[in-house]
């Protein structure tokens, strides 16, 4: 804990990046595997390929530059891309002169409908996401560094602006301990529009498992999530670029409207949760200029055997967590997992007490390595447990990490 203390105090010492007009690109790549791919989520589907698209899989980034700091915000319709296809894909980026101090961000929509065959670990690996592939995994790494210089080649002057709602009664909390948990209905906009006022782009941020579509699908899917942006251009304009973000949805299902349709239920749930991002865009001022702040707290752990004796053969991992602060207030934490909502309501009480005008959770962001749960989930071994390899005390030492960085921002901004 010294060690973060230390870094977040160098953090504090570097210049404070100052309001500027603000350009904004967006990029778009398919990153739909060939048919007979395997899919990736499910353990029941034993490695079998794919048989079709339902939908396109598509890696989505958007790249804002406000003078002084250039950031991607880039979601991938994948399970969850690793800590490592990350860092390929911030190498392939940074190689570029123009490009190199560039903070990317690439958010798993966690569609279990997805890509798989990227997972190079022995029996785990296989049991996920299918045989691994090099030249699968590359695909997904190309693609989605094509969409992010995409993006940069085409910015144009634009406005951008935050604002909050609720989707009520489209998830639903399905631990098993702790029990009669109320999950989380918040839902995070961010409204890009030309400078005019034309709606360009929307990025929406809402936790729940986009797991609508069952295990026995065979159809390359996002799951809810083309949806929602299908109804978001019915809605806000047919040229409308939209990105989602998953959120702290660890222990979060979606309601399911239609049982015995699962592609209906999909466009059901889609359309409601479209139609609550589009009240918050109306209700959302868009603004021609943008303050951008980040903290980094990158670190290492040690993989623990899980309550159920599954392990990974790594001896350390890495990995990170970032704080992302638009305009001193909107703060955003990256969460290199799937973490419990229960840490959701924690960190936003955080975020207010500190004074931020709202805390949200980007999950599944530069990582996705497993459940991040309480201590007490852990020693229920609840299911979430089965794929948690931080040990058991691994959420609170995130949660510990996370309130480290809102205090440092606090911090930075208390003493100006």
């Amino acid at each position: 804990m010294k060690h973060i203390v230390r870094c977040l105090f160098l953090l504090l010492a570097l210049p404070t990046i100052i309001f500027g007009n603000i350009n904004i690109g967006i990029g778009q790549k398919d990153i739909t595997p060939p048919i007979k791919t395997p899919s990736a989520g499910y353990t029941e589907r034993k490695g079998e390929g794919m048989q079709g698209v339902h939908d396109p899989l598509l890696a989505i980034a958007l790249f804002i530059d406000n003078g002084q700091k250039q950031i991607v915000l880039c979601s991938v319709d994948h399970l969850g891309f690793t800590y490592e296809m990350v860092q390929k894909i911030t190498q392939k980026i940074h190689a570029h002169p123009e490009l190199k101090g560039c903070e990317i961000f690439i958010a798993s929509s966690h569609t279990h409908s997805g890509g798989g065959a990227y997972l190079n670990i022995p029996v785990l690996g296989v049991s996920l996401a299918g045989t691994y592939n090099p030249q699968t995994t590359q695909f997904y790494i190309d693609q989605t560094g094509e969409a992010i210089l995409q993006a940069y080649h085409h910015q144009i002057p634009a406005k951008l602006g935050i604002g909050y709602g609720k989707a009520k009664t489209l998830s639903q909390y399905r631990g098993l301990w702790p029990k009669d948990i109320n999950p989380l209905d918040d839902v995070t906009v961010i409204k890009v529009t030309h400078m005019d006022g034309a709606p360009l782009a929307v990025l929406f941020n809402y936790p729940v498992h986009p797991t609508v579509l069952k295990s026995q699908n065979r159809l390359f899917s996002a799951d809810f999530v083309g949806y929602a942006r299908n109804h978001l251009q019915s809605l806000l304009g047919s040229n409308v670029c939209s990105l989602y973000f998953n959120g702290a949805q660890g222990d979060i299902i979606p309601v399911i409207f239609n049982e015995n349709d699962r592609f209906d239920a999909c466009d059901n749930l889609g359309k409601s949760l479209a139609e609550t991002v589009e009240k918050i865009w109306d209700e959302t001022i868009a603004d021609d200029s943008v303050q951008i702040d980040i903290l980094k707290d990158s670190y290492t752990f040690k993989p623990q055997v899980t309550p159920f004796g599954l392990e990974i053969p790594v001896d350390i991992y890495k990995s990170e967590l970032n704080l992302l602060v638009f305009n001193q207030t909107h703060a955003f934490i990256t969460i290199p997992g799937e973490l419990s909502c229960l840490y959701d309501k924690r960190l936003k009480n955080t975020g207010n007490r500190l004074g931020f005008s709202h805390v949200s959770i980007f999950g599944l962001t530069n990582d996705a390595h497993g459940y991040i749960i309480l201590p007490e989930s852990w020693q229920h071994k609840t299911f979430e447990s089965g794929l948690s390899f931080g040990g058991e005390n691994y959420g609170d030492i995130i949660e510990t990490r996370a309130e480290s960085l809102l205090n440092a921002f606090s911090l930075q901004q208390n003493s100006k």
